[in-house]
This record gives C-alpha cells, structure tokens and sequence, in this order.
C-alpha cells in the first residue's frame, strides 16, 4: 500500500509544494509545510503559470508580501492583469456567438473555459482558460462553423478544406473544430461530441444541450452544461489527461466544496451509469489529497493504486504522453482502466484507422479515398520519424 501523502513529501519539489500551500483557500489548511530558503523563484513562476494557478496564489497577498521577492511578486502580477484582459474579450466574443446562433436557431451549450470561472469563482478572469468551448449537435456543425467564420474567425483545424466524404469520416474519429481570430488572441473550439471519442461521455450531444442550465455573463443568460452533468465531466475530463495541471484538481475540489451531498451522490451515479466512477473517484481522491477536501461520504471511494500514482507524477514530472514510446503504451493501458466499457475501447481502435493529419499529408483524389485506411501504418511510422518536419 503506496503513502501517497509521504509520496508527494518525497517527490514533489519546494517549489510545487509552495504552489499547492498558496492555491488552498486557507493556509492554514495546508498539505505542506515548505522551506522558503530552498525555493528556485524563476522556477516557481513558471510552475505557477503552467499550472494556472496564478489567481490563486495572489489571493494571499498579506503572505506574498511578507515572503516574495518583489520581482517574482510582479510577474505574477502581469500575467494576471494581461488575462483579465483577454477574459473581457472572450466574454464579449461567448455573447456574439450566443446572439448568432440563437438568431439562426442552433441550440448549443458552453462548458469549461469563461464560464466555469465565473460558476466557480464568481469572476470571469479569475480562472485561466485557453478557448471557449461550444457545443451543438452533429448535424449543426457545419453551419455553426460557417457563422463563427462569418464573425471573423479562422478555422485551423482542420488546415484544409474537407470534402463531403472526408467530412462524414471526420465526425466519427475527432469531436471539433478549432477556430482562432485573426487579430485578437482568441481561441474557440466547436464541438459536435464533448469528448473523443464520444463513447467516453456517452450522454448524447442533444441530450446535454437540452439538459443546459443558464448562467448570467453581463445582461444575457448563455447555456451551459448542468451542475450535475458537469461535475461528471470535470472528473472525466482531468483524469483523461492524468491531472497533469494542477487547476483541474482545484476545480474540481472546488466543485466539490460547493456541491450539496445530495448532488454529490446524483454526480456519483451517474459516474456509474456512464461507467466512470474511477475517474470520480479519483478527482476525489486527489482532491482531498492536495486540497483538503472532505470525501463524499456517500459510498467507499476506493480504485488501483498506480490510478492515483500516474496523475501524481504527471503533476510533479511529466505526464505519460511526453515520456516516448512507452510512455504512449502506458497512456493506453491508462486509459483502458479508466472507464471499463467494451463500446470504448472499440471506439478507440475505430478512429485510428485514418485521421485529417493524413489527409493533409497526402491529397487523394475522391475515388481513392479507401487507400488512406492501406496507408494508415506507414503514414504513422513516417510522422513519428520525422514529426518535427511536419
């Protein structure tokens, strides 16, 4: 049986420790106690941000400023202001997009991102966020993404234009599009499925959309993802990529704290329903390992150890997709244990038979779109040699 609270004593350096200790909401609710002669401040600021834990941090300024250097101190303080910035922007752009999509009648949903700042945190900026996620039904996605391409946004991803058959493919092996504006740093990503592949969070695109609640941002109410839907898919989706940022813990924990029991037990079974209760159990888990939090107290909340270890180390190190060859075959075996569910692991083989980045790579005529599948192999073997040519 692993100590994981001795694990994180030993392997987690000065500088994680005192980032963990300054994003609690009290600190005198600490894990750690951290030696602050010890600690490299160039490289706690970059944890900090590669973290997205800057607001949290600066939430303890009477402690920041009996401790810091004022340089450090600074640092932070900019990337804060020049985030609180763009997130009036995204704010702004979510509504233009609200206001075009309820015009043409396309029903969508937000989820993660601005408004989970504001839900969480009462404040639009306060959480770091990289795009604005929207989703809408399959057979909407197309016009959706002619109309965001009408308010001014790119799409580069894909980088071609699809045809027909490429594009009834590509909704069955991704699950978005990815947009970006051309003068402002905003990013968007249009979603058909909310996770890929779909089978992974199994509850149908309109089955989500319909189930929306409204959250206040300015004078409009935007849809966003249920409280109870949500909660399953912030575990879903921070245990699919092993925790390796520490805010994905703290929201959850977040969410956790501001959850009544009884919507903690519904988040809990349909955890199970969907066949995702280790990923449940895990966010809790961890939780309450770096943050305190009480665990639900509702059923023993028990999963395999390395569960538990992989996220720790992924938050300390690196995680699995970044450690070569056999990090990749751990990821897989990672992933199989996640959500035990024949139709996942049949959706996962599916969607490798052929990919856009192939399509991109070599531009078959219509006619020969079956030898993508053929080529498939030696595309992957080319890419993985020579990757940092593409």
């Amino acid at each position: 049986m692993i100590d994981f609270k001795k694990y994180t004593e030993q392997k987690f350096s000065d500088e994680l420790k005192l980032l963990i200790f300054l994003s609690q909401e009290k600190l005198n609710n600490s894990p750690f106690s951290v030696n602050l002669n010890n600690i490299d401040w160039e490289n706690f600021v970059n944890l900090t941000i590669k973290h997205r834990l800057v607001s949290h941090v600066l939430q303890h300024s009477e402690y920041l400023a009996e401790n810091f250097q004022i340089p450090t101190y600074e640092k932070l303080i900019d990337n804060r202001l020049k985030h609180s910035k763009t997130s009036l922007n995204y704010a702004i752009h979510a509504i233009r997009i609200f206001q075009e999509f309820k015009e043409k009648n396309i029903p969508h949903i937000y989820f993660k991102g601005p408004l989970l700042s504001l839900e969480l945190y009462n404040d639009i900026g306060y959480r770091s966020f990289g795009d604005i996620d929207v989703l809408v039904e399959k057979q909407n996605a197309e016009k959706a993404k002619s109309l965001l391409e009408e308010l001014g946004f790119t799409c580069i991803y894909p980088k071609i234009k699809l045809t027909e058959k490429q594009k009834k493919v590509n909704y069955s092996i991704s699950h978005h599009y990815q947009f970006t504006h051309p003068i402002q740093p905003i990013h968007i990503e249009l979603h058909w499925n909310i996770t890929n592949p779909k089978s992974y969070f199994s509850i149908a695109s309109h089955d989500i959309i319909s189930n929306s609640i409204n959250i206040k941002v300015s004078n409009f109410e935007l849809p966003y993802i249920s409280k109870i839907e949500n909660i399953v898919f912030q575990a879903a989706h921070g245990s699919i990529h092993q925790w390796y940022r520490l805010f994905w813990i703290k929201d959850f924990s977040k969410l956790l704290t501001m959850t009544n029991p009884e919507d903690l037990r519904k988040a809990f079974e349909l955890s199970k329903k969907l066949k995702l209760q280790n990923c449940f159990v895990q966010a809790c888990l961890l939780s309450n390992l770096l943050y305190k939090c009480d665990i639900p107290s509702f059923e023993s909340l028990s999963i395999k150890q390395n569960l538990i270890k992989i996220p720790l180390y992924s938050i300390s190190e690196k995680d699995l997709s970044k450690q070569g060859v056999f990090g990749k075959i751990k990821f897989v075996f990672y992933r199989v244990r996640l959500k035990p569910d024949f139709n996942y692991y049949f959706e996962l083989i599916y969607r490798l038979r052929t990919h856009l980045s192939d399509w991109e790579l070599i531009k078959l005529p219509k006619n020969l779109f079956f030898l993508y599948y053929v080529l498939r192999p030696f595309l992957l073997i080319y890419k993985f040699l020579f990757r940092r040519n593409i």
